[in-house]
């Protein structure tokens, strides 16, 4: 067994099991269902209400929130998961196991990830398909496919602030509050439920030093049609050039982190 397969199958063994521990809780798939549709219904007569010259129609602004809805939650499954999960594994002792195997803390906390982004990357496909069919939200076929390989490069230019986030509670074991505004921030400054146009200028210039406001214009465009900022070219380079540049110094900081709580002797605590 070459070591890539070795990390493959250790990666999703960690899947396997987060997916059973997920499946002894039989009503949290169903809060997660309930949940989406009621925001869906009540972003759809919000909708009705909306009159503004950035969209020609209500439907076209509800059909931007959907996008933006699922793009929310894969955000959220790169920045809170990690948080959750890691302090789940502390709390249990299991994330010693992570820092004394060949497969390490980085690789471990990536692991974590993965269940909780394919979870989000259901609730997205879920998101869309009842906002089609219950409120006749229209995709464009032709380039819809293309929506998919946008997804994954997204979730990509996310981990590092997942790890990020890793990276404050290995150091301060309570960071949920941050992940909390975290994503509210990206919510306000990332188009996920207005045009950033719309952001006063002393804020604006956060909507174009971070890779999700190009991840949900990307996927807006070619789902919905709905007409980019910026090139396609130059979104694209954003989502490839700031997991190059942040994955190896978010790993870095990581190791730093568990290597000082080693030293310290806190990493057992919680």
């Amino acid at each position: 067994m070459t070591r890539a397969t070795a990390l493959f199958d250790a990666m999703l063994g960690t899947c396997r099991r987060d997916l059973a521990i997920f499946r002894t809780y039989p009503m949290r798939p169903l809060a997660l269902i309930f949940s989406q549709i009621v925001s869906l219904t009540l972003f759809y007569y919000i909708s009705r209400l909306v009159r503004s010259r950035e969209f020609a129609t209500p439907q076209l602004y509800y059909a931007y929130v959907v996008i933006g809805m699922a793009t929310l939650a894969v955000l959220s499954s790169c920045l809170a998961s990690p948080v959750l999960q890691l302090r789940q594994e502390i709390l249990t002792g299991t994330f010693e196991r992570f820092v004394l195997s060949p497969f390490g803390p980085v690789r471990g906390v990536l692991s974590l990830m993965v269940f909780p982004l394919l979870l989000a990357y259901g609730t997205s496909l879920f998101t869309i398909a009842f906002a089609g069919v219950v409120f006749h939200v229209q995709l464009h076929w032709s380039t819809a496919a293309l929506a998919i390989p946008i997804a994954l490069l997204g979730a990509v230019s996310f981990a590092p602030f997942g790890l990020l986030m890793a990276t404050g509670t290995i150091l301060f074991k309570q960071t949920r509050g941050g992940t909390t505004f975290a994503i509210t921030l990206v919510t306000v400054v990332s188009s996920i439920y207005f045009p950033t146009v719309l952001l006063p200028h002393w804020l604006s210039w956060l909507a174009n030093i971070q890779p999700f406001t190009p991840a949900v214009e990307l996927l807006r465009h070619e789902l919905i049609g709905y007409p980019l900022t910026e090139s396609v070219s130059a979104s694209l380079a954003k989502l490839v050039l700031f997991p190059a540049v942040l994955m190896p110094l978010t790993a870095w900081l990581l190791d730093s982190a568990v290597e000082l709580a080693r030293r310290r002797g806190t990493i057992v605590e919680y």
